[in-house]
């Protein structure tokens, strides 16, 4: 059994999140003893308690505060791991494990941003971290090139429990809705392009008629999407949704799946589009080429290009067979490469694999 104590300082509930609830879901199941600090009164902590995650409420209101209260806490838990969800506490935590022992140190990095080129930034990213484990191709060669030397980083995919997305009957002909659905999950950030694919469905002829877009998320852009809504006089035909805790209701009423992303790291919600068994149209960015294979699962973009977006969806929205096929091999590639057991097994593994090596120097170091 390992001991873990994984930190958390997000308010919002965003793909990282879930995809930690999965983890701590899935090591707890194996038998390891889960810690989690986080923020109290969010989603996260609400959610691992449910799952009988032993929660430690963080209040993390700066660097100084948040040293002391993770040191008393790992004096208290004295976990064998500490692994970062969330930059900001990666360097006060490391210097508090340093004081507890702590075997190892890992960062879960989860998003495909620069890393920043002053010494914090640095500093944060190789001092006292054992492993940065990476959930994309992407994201790897990112801290490479931000300065993590190749043999600190692992990659282990993310994944999904595909007992939450039933099979569907094999079918030989496909009929869309009418008007098409055409859905995203994601984050109302600027990040995720949402802009991009108002101005894709302004272009698209007799859109009103035709297609129904249905934007499901929260953010600091929803304002300013529903006046660009407004002025393009699409109200008839985008839908905001909203923050949803549970979304695959929504997946299962979409006709097509639509991430228009500048940047990302992999998506949970291009993930679960595929377990949907709906095809996927999507931006050239990050680690999206890395689920979805252009005219096999679904169809790729270039970033920022509403055009490209608008044509790809007229595509397959004209083609409802072509679209089903698309689907059933995005659903195929989930079950053979993106399944949370093998998620769980390759982080277990990995873990165990540096504990191990740390026993060994031990051993070594007091022969």
């Amino acid at each position: 059994m390992i001991s873990f104590l994984f930190i958390d300082t997000e308010r919002v509930w965003r793909g990282g999140q879930h995809q930690l609830l999965t983890l701590l879901k899935g090591l707890l199941e194996r038998g390891h003893e889960m810690h989690l600090a986080c923020l109290p009164g969010t989603l996260l902590e609400q959610q691992a308690r449910a799952i009988r995650v032993n929660v430690h409420p963080l209040y993390f209101r700066n660097e100084f505060i948040g040293f002391w209260r993770l040191l008393a806490l790992m004096r208290q838990i004295r976990p064998n791991i500490v692994a970062f969800n969330t930059p900001r506490p990666i360097l006060v935590g490391s210097l508090a494990s340093r004081l507890v022992r702590v075997q190892a140190r890992f960062i879960f990095r989860r998003v495909n941003f620069p890393l920043g080129r002053n010494p914090i930034t640095r500093l944060k990213y190789n001092w006292g971290i054992d492993c940065i484990v990476a959930i994309s191709d992407s994201i790897r060669r990112q801290l490479e090139k931000g300065g993590v030397p190749p043999w600190r980083i692992r990659m282990v995919y993310e994944g999904l429990d595909l007992r939450d997305y039933p099979r569907k009957d094999l079918r030989q002909k496909h009929a869309f809705q009418q008007p098409v659905v055409i859905g995203t999950v994601a984050h109302l950030s600027r990040e995720k392009g949402h802009c991009h694919l108002v101005e894709a469905a302004a272009s698209i002829p007799d859109v009103q008629r035709r297609m129904r877009f249905v934007l499901v998320g929260e953010g600091d852009c929803r304002r300013a999407l529903e006046n660009q809504v407004r002025e393009r006089g699409l109200q008839g035909c985008v839908q905001f949704a909203g923050f949803q805790r549970e979304t695959l209701e929504y997946f299962q009423s979409f006709d097509l799946f639509v991430l228009p992303s500048l940047s990302e790291g992999l998506s949970s919600a291009i993930l679960s589009a595929m377990a949907s068994y709906l095809p996927v149209i999507a931006t050239n960015v990050g680690g999206i080429p890395e689920l979805v294979r252009h005219g096999e699962n679904g169809l790729l973009v270039p970033p920022a290009d509403p055009a490209a977006l608008a044509q790809a969806i007229l595509q397959l929205a004209d083609n409802p067979d072509e679209a089903f096929r698309m689907g059933q091999r995005g659903r195929r590639r989930a079950e053979e490469e993106f399944t949370l057991e093998r998620k769980i097994l390759e982080t277990e593994s990995l873990c165990t694999f540096f504990l191990q090596g740390r026993a060994t120097l031990s051993r070594t170091a007091h022969a």
